[in-house]
């Protein structure tokens, strides 16, 4: 998926962005940056996540990898000792 960008639109007065078939709506050009970046960050986590499925697949653990990619992966919190 490409990287969001902001948009000006004359007719609404508003800056927009899109996400898949959605149009997202701002006020200001900074609520409109980071949702953008937000948005990045997002598309870039579940490319990464998706990558590490196929990793996953490819040396046989298949199931670990459909957990992952329905979310049921929780990493652990980090234990200060």
């Amino acid at each position: 998926m490409n990287n969001p960008h902001v948009h000006w639109s004359h007719k609404e007065e508003k800056y927009w962005i899109r996400d898949g078939d959605d149009i997202l709506w701002f006020d200001g050009p900074l609520e409109a940056k980071e949702a953008a970046r937000m948005l990045e960050r997002k598309h870039t986590a579940q490319a990464e996540r998706a990558a590490v499925a196929a990793w996953l697949r490819r040396i046989g653990k298949p199931q670990l990898a459909d957990a992952i990619l329905r979310g049921e992966y929780q990493p652990k919190e980090p234990t200060h000792d």
